[in-house]
């Protein structure tokens, strides 16, 4: 019996400690819980604020940053302003400078595009600067519709209503619109909907409605293009399209113009300059010229590769769009510059630059090899039929303005081009004398 008391006393104790041990375990685990609650409520706590911090900071930066905002954008509009009225007045002042003066800062290189149209109309213009659009008008007519720029303006959009008159000139018309897009593919400006197309069509429609007798041959637009790039406004593009073309000195639309006989190539300007470049690479490059020669012996042609009907496949583009075609307006529009200070000569400079950077690798080519004899690959890496950004490494890695300045002192002087002009004339002049003279012979045995 008294075995049996301690044992449920033990049984008891041991009761009353079980429950004291899962009391104490409840109790631990309702506090670990309260105690993860209130941590996590403080990291929470304390994330909230630091973000809030953060916002804060962040607002304040962002405060900071629109005053300062504020203020550059007021210190930049001043000084665009002050900019932009220090251009005027240099506009103002190359407005009154003589052509001469034009020329000789075109020759120099001193032109940035902001004024670079500026420069060529007046280095075109002529000493009296007469605008194209003005030529033949009374004084009476001009102040009825104006007078100044807005009666250019005026008349410029009469010119280029022209093309819907008659079938024929629809046919131009449509060649117009076809070459638009064609001009300049890489330049987004003038790809299809651009915003320089517009222009571009305005003044080859005016030109084409002055000059009667040509209107319009693929080509312009390269050149027109050249223009509207330089050019401020949609006036001045057309004086300068106008003046390259029509002007004595440049008289450019010849190299547009129908041969003189029946069955003859045309494109008379370029024949010329193609026969003056045959006659500098045998000066200059002879080992090229004779390598060339044997080329074109090889494959039953005439001699001269610029020459002739040669010129037609190989340098036709060069003369025709002074470059313009075949480099890219950056490039273009410095040689542009070096064309209206002096003339076709610079044509001529920037082919015999082009002559310098392949007589190396071609001289190593075989004479059989009709490689060079593709156009493209004078001034291009590979020739595969797609369009291509991918120039020769002179032309590719070359700043605009060194190529400038190198082709400025590249054969041919003014007075050896004037001189192989004056030859060309006179060859011309005893070939079509024999050539009357057995029309003539022909003619009689008729008889």
């Amino acid at each position: 019996r008294a075995r049996l008391k301690r044992m449920e006393a033990e049984m008891r104790r041991v009761a009353v400690v079980g429950i004291g041990a899962l009391a104490s375990a409840l109790l631990a685990t309702s506090l670990y819980r309260h105690y993860c609650g209130y941590r996590r409520r403080l990291k929470r706590k304390i994330l909230v604020m630091k973000l809030s911090q953060s916002i804060d900071k962040m607002s304040k930066a962002l405060d900071l940053f629109r005053r300062r905002s504020e203020r550059l954008k007021a210190m930049n509009e001043s000084k665009w302003k002050r900019a932009m009225a220090r251009l005027g007045t240099v506009k103002k002042e190359l407005a009154n400078i003589s052509p001469q003066l034009a020329r000789r800062m075109l020759r120099q290189g001193v032109v940035v595009a902001s004024v670079r149209g500026l420069l060529w109309e007046r280095a075109l213009g002529g000493e009296d600067g007469t605008s194209p659009l003005r030529i033949g008008r009374t004084p009476g007519k001009e102040e009825e519709e104006g007078g100044g720029e807005q009666g250019d303006e005026k008349r410029l959009r009469e010119l280029a209503a022209w093309g819907e008159g008659s079938e024929a000139e629809l046919k131009y018309l449509h060649t117009i619109h076809a070459d638009l897009p064609r001009t300049f593919p890489t330049i987004p400006e003038f790809k299809a909907g651009g915003s320089s197309l517009p222009r571009l069509e305005l003044v080859l429609r005016a030109y084409a409605a002055t000059d009667k007798q040509i209107r319009y041959v693929q080509g312009m637009n390269s050149v027109a293009g050249i223009a509207c790039i330089a050019a401020d406004s949609d006036v001045q593009a057309f004086n300068i399209t106008s003046k390259i073309m029509r002007d004595p000195f440049y008289s450019h639309r010849d190299v547009f113009g129908e041969g003189k006989r029946k069955g003859s190539l045309g494109f008379p300007l370029a024949c010329q300059l193609g026969w003056m470049l045959d006659r500098l690479m045998e000066k200059y490059h002879p080992r090229l010229s004779e390598h060339l020669n044997e080329l074109l012996a090889n494959f039953g042609c005439k001699k001269g590769i610029f020459s002739g009907d040669n010129v037609a496949y190989m340098a036709l583009k060069w003369f025709l769009t002074i470059f313009a075609s075949v480099l890219p307006p950056p490039i273009s529009l410095r040689i542009y510059d070096q064309f209206i200070a002096d003339g076709h000569v610079a044509a001529l400079r920037a082919a015999m630059l082009t002559l310098r950077d392949v007589e190396d690798e071609w001289l190593k080519i075989p004479s059989g090899n009709p490689k060079m004899l593709t156009p493209r690959l004078w001034f291009n890496v590979e020739d595969n039929g797609m369009p291509t950004e991918e120039l020769r490494p002179f032309w590719r890695n070359t700043d605009p303005s060194t190529i400038a300045r190198q082709a400025a002192l590249a054969p041919p002087s003014i007075d050896e081009f004037t001189a192989l002009r004056k030859q060309y004339v006179l060859e011309q002049c005893v070939m079509e004398e024999k050539l009357n003279r057995e029309e003539g012979k022909k003619s009689a045995s008729k008889y």
